[in-house]
């Protein structure tokens, strides 16, 4: 299965890449992920540490569950 990170508070892209079929974990456990999708609350609020991340970065500002699907697809093509 394949995995995508995706942040909190995304709930309704989580919902739509489980059921086609990608495993959605925490940022925090994004190793291996084809992809990482932000919300853009990037702030560090609670001075975690700074994770490092070998993979798409994808900013969910602005776009629908559908366009972010689109680019999570793409990543997974360009592997």
């Amino acid at each position: 299965m394949v995995k995508v990170a995706v942040d909190e508070g995304l709930s309704g892209l989580r919902d739509l890449l489980t059921s086609e079929g990608f495993e959605v974990v925490h940022p925090e456990n994004a190793s291996g992920a084809v992809a990482l999708v932000t919300n853009g609350l990037q702030e560090n609020m609670l001075n975690m540490q700074e994770m490092t991340f070998r993979g798409p970065v994808i900013d969910a500002r602005g776009k629908t569950p559908g366009e972010i699907l689109v680019a999570v697809q793409a990543a997974l093509e360009r592997r």
